[in-house]
């Protein structure tokens, strides 16, 4: 039984930083094609990427953090600062974007 228990909580961990990392990568998505345009995705495909990879970026580390706080209620602390770290620094980078082009730019 504590066997099953230490591998469920190492499942949540695993699934907390997956969830970090991809806000990271989808963050850095949104700011290509919001603000650098560096990827061709074309007039109508940059709006939509824009959108999509902002939303996906903001649920994923909204979602890795709502994973870090009820571990960290339930007592288990391990790991929970790159989660925390990762999903922070990708919404401050949302929040960066939004707030140097509200628009697009």
């Amino acid at each position: 039984m504590a066997r099953l228990r230490h591998t469920s909580r190492l499942v949540v961990l695993i699934v907390a930083r997956t969830l970090s990392v991809l806000s990271i990568l989808m963050t850095a998505a949104a700011i290509d094609s919001w603000y650098i345009h560096y990827l061709p995705w074309g007039s109508e495909g940059t709006g939509f990427v824009a959108l999509i990879s902002f939303l996906l970026a903001s649920l994923f580390a909204l979602s890795a953090l709502v994973v870090a706080v009820v571990r960290a209620r339930s007592g288990a602390s391990a790991g929970r600062s790159q989660v925390v770290l990762l999903s922070g620094i990708s919404l401050v980078g949302l929040a960066a974007l939004v707030a140097v082009c509200p628009y697009g730019c």
